[in-house]
């Protein structure tokens, strides 16, 4: 089997980076004496076990997976990243032995790479516009699905929101399976749809199949909307109690324009991700 070349592991890291959400690519920062792989050479671990590209094989290379897994299953954050040296040799005074007796030694940069989270708006008006704005200064990836042609024009967004069209039940989205395409990563839902029957059928699209990375799931409007949803779902045969809905959606923070709900729900995201107590 031919080892990915450098460029081609870097193409993969993008489109890795983009479905699982984080990843450790692994480059030979510098080599001396006897090393199977040389400066330059790169590989990409996955966190599903897969790897890209190769760095000279041997117990080197797989102590490289080891360490880079490692990281994946740690969770650990780009400030885990780190230079970690390896000796071709079987006793080492400094760094990693690795039980070869190539002679030599090898400094690998383990960069973990952490894509941005991803904020999912079911439903396109003035909220959803005003929600993408203020998540887009926040750096979050932005979906926005809509079943009205209308409020999926993408001069309603900043630049780079992704936009699909979905039908009235949000049974299927049109074009690419954009949900699909970033179902592994950090995903961020918000139900902001037009009436109780659309955020219904958005609520009962999620619940269908849930997306292995999901962080938070919210429902805009009044507690009479929100519990006539929540039996419509039970009529469904949706299950609830293992998902917490936030709804109604946003932290408390007073004013009803839409740019001050999409700031309160925004607030209770951003509360959520970093794990805050009181959200």
């Amino acid at each position: 089997m031919i080892a990915a070349a450098p460029p081609e592991v870097l193409a993969e890291t993008e489109r890795s980076l983009q479905m699982h959400g984080r990843v450790v690519l692994c480059q030979i920062v510098r080599a001396e004496g006897s090393t199977p792989g040389k400066m330059g050479w790169k590989l990409l671990a996955r966190p599903d076990g897969t790897f890209v590209g190769n760095l000279g094989g041997g117990a080197f290379e797989a102590m490289v997976k080891t360490d880079a897994l490692a990281k994946l299953k740690a969770g650990a954050g780009v400030d885990a990243s780190e230079i970690k040296r390896y000796y071709l040799t079987e006793e080492a005074t400094r760094g990693e032995p690795t039980g070869m007796v190539c002679g030599g030694m090898a400094e690998v940069f383990l960069e973990v790479m952490v894509a941005a989270p991803v904020l999912v708006v079911c439903g396109g008006g003035p909220v959803g516009q005003a929600l993408a704005k203020a998540a887009a200064l926040a750096g979050f990836e932005i979906l926005v699905m809509d079943d009205r042609a209308e409020f999926r024009d993408p001069g309603l967004f900043p630049p780079g929101v992704r936009i699909a069209a979905a039908d009235p039940d949000y049974f299927e989205v049109t074009g690419e399976d954009v949900l699909a395409s970033v179902r592994r990563r950090e995903i961020y839902v918000a139900v902001v749809t037009r009436c109780w029957e659309t955020d219904t059928a958005a609520l009962a699209a999620m619940l269908r199949d849930v997306p292995e990375g999901l962080r938070y799931l919210g429902l805009m409007g009044s507690r009479r909307k929100v519990a006539r949803v929540r039996e419509e779902l039970a009529a469904r045969g949706f299950e609830l109690s293992n998902i917490r809905l936030r709804a109604p959606i946003g932290l408390p923070i007073g004013g009803d324009s839409p740019g001050e709900i999409a700031i309160s729900i925004l607030a209770e995201v951003i509360g959520t991700r970093y794990e805050k107590a009181d959200v």
